[in-house]
C-alpha cells in the first residue's frame, strides 16, 4: 500500500492506495464531508481498490480539491505505465 500526504495552509489530506491488490472490504474514507465520503468509498469498492483518507480542511471547496489532487497523484506515481 502506498500512502501520500498533501498539507496546506488550508487542508491536511493522507491517502493510502493499493494499485496492485484488489479487495472486497469496505474503504476507509474519513474527510468530514458525507457526500465526498460517499463518492470516494463508491469509486473504490467499483475499482475494487483498497483505499484509506483521512482528511480535514477548512472549506469544502479546498478539501475536495486537494483530496482529487492527492488521490491523482499517489494513482499517477503507482499505476504501471502500460495502464497509464
Amino acid at each position: 500500500m502506498s500512502t501520500l500526504t498533501r498539507e496546506t495552509r488550508e487542508t491536511r489530506v493522507r491517502i493510502a492506495l493499493d494499485t496492485v491488490r484488489s479487495t472486497d472490504e469496505t474503504p476507509d474514507v474519513s474527510t468530514g464531508d458525507d457526500f465526498l465520503d460517499h463518492m470516494l468509498i463508491t469509486f473504490a469498492r467499483y475499482a475494487r481498490l483498497p483505499l484509506e483518507v483521512e482528511a480535514g480542511g477548512d472549506l469544502r471547496h479546498h478539501l475536495v480539491e486537494d483530496v482529487a489532487i492527492t488521490l491523482g497523484a499517489v494513482l499517477g506515481r503507482d499505476t504501471p505505465a502500460t495502464c497509464a
